[in-house]
């Protein structure tokens, strides 16, 4: 039995986890959540629940809190079962097209996360919905907002990418 388990558990102890099994393990989840809630899967509306409980008068938590957090508690468990955490090892690269974006110093790489985080969340409330909740709920729901939405998420990164890449000349 033990035996069973010890190789039911092994690719959680891979340096990356299998893609299939990832996808199987959103795919669930995502049915997991519109099954249980009658909701689809997202995240940039809890981080606005977050900001409305840190206001006076604010909304009240729901699943989306604990999402949030089963997000960063599931990103540390994967850090912590890939061998050595990225803390105790060398730096992580990134590669040469982050390098030439992202400030060397400490100062200016929060500052330019932060404002990319800024812009994500803009994005995101703009467009009615996250890449996670557009992408892998809507799409799965045949959602033609999500649709639309995807195809313009991947189209933009797409140039963005090949754009900043010809200016930096990476």
């Amino acid at each position: 039995m033990l035996d069973a388990l010890t190789s039911l558990l092994s690719p959680l102890q891979s340096p990356l986890w299998p893609a299939v099994l990832v996808g199987i393990l959103i795919g669930l989840l995502a049915f997991a959540q519109r099954w249980t809630t009658d909701q689809p899967l997202s995240c940039s509306t809890g981080f606005a629940q977050i900001a409305g409980l840190l206001t006076p008068g604010g909304c009240q938590a729901d699943w989306r809190l604990v999402f949030l957090i089963g997000i960063v508690l599931g990103g540390l468990l994967a850090g912590l079962t890939d061998g050595e955490p990225a803390w105790q090892g060398t730096p992580a690269e990134f590669g040469a097209f982050y390098t030439a974006l992202v400030p060397e110093s400490t100062l200016g790489s929060t500052a330019w996360w932060l404002a990319g985080g800024l812009l994500i969340g803009l994005g995101a409330r703009l467009a009615g919905g996250c890449t996670s909740g557009h992408t892998i709920a809507g799409v799965a729901m045949g959602a033609p907002a999500s649709l639309t939405a995807s195809a313009i998420f991947f189209a933009v990164a797409v140039i963005a990418a090949q754009l900043a890449a010809w200016l930096l000349g990476v």
